[in-house]
């Protein structure tokens, strides 16, 4: 069933001579309580903030250090998200964050989110997947892959102990995606390495 809740964005733009910005990040409407939904939307917009301030302040430092005909191109930094799953009392949002400080290419980094609505409790991956079973079962399917294509990995196989702390995932409908970012487990040519598997 859908839930009551709506996603909507909340938008920051900036634009100045070392630094340009585009960044959405997600809001809600709509949740049961309005003092945990104020308190969401606010914890996302300081982030928000956090990452700005951080990068004009990175950007100017950068553009200070050379005359103009050396300087760096502007640094580049956009912030976007999708909504994976807003249905079931449960909502699953992604972050992606793309900056651009010079070298060959630009850095994407993504963050996930995931909420029972229900509670207004965050759903992490330890309690998605809280047994060694579990964890054994997400770490087969990860070594597949790598042995489908064992080329696009920095590692031969894949044990339960990488899994970090904060381990990245998503939901949909009845799957869990578990997801590894640029060179944490593969170079970055190979992209994000999302993984998907049958929810417990």
């Amino acid at each position: 069933f859908p839930n009551p809740v709506v996603v909507y964005a909340y938008v920051h733009e900036y634009k100045a001579p070392a630094l340009e910005l585009v960044v959405r990040v997600p809001q809600l409407a709509g949740a049961f309580d309005v003092a945990w939904q104020d308190a969401f939307n606010q914890g996302l917009r300081d982030r928000l903030e956090s990452y700005v301030d951080g990068m004009k302040v990175m950007a100017t430092e950068a553009w200070e250090l050379y005359d103009d005909e050396y300087r760096p191109y502007p640094y580049e930094g956009i912030v976007d998200f999708e909504v994976k799953l807003n249905q079931g009392g449960l909502l699953s949002v992604a972050i992606v964050n793309y900056s651009f400080t010079g070298g060959a290419h630009g850095m994407t980094i993504y963050d996930y989110i995931n909420v029972d609505l229900t509670t207004g409790k965050t759903i992490a991956f330890n309690q998605l997947f809280d047994t060694d079973a579990e964890l054994e079962r997400v770490a087969e399917v990860i070594n597949q892959r790598i042995a489908e294509v064992p080329q696009c990995f920095f590692i031969d196989m894949f044990t339960p102990d990488r899994f970090s702390e904060d381990q990245g995932f998503y939901l949909q409908d009845t799957q869990a995606v578990v997801c590894f970012g640029l060179y944490d487990l593969a170079p970055y040519a190979s992209g994000i390495q999302e993984f998907i598997i049958a929810a417990p």
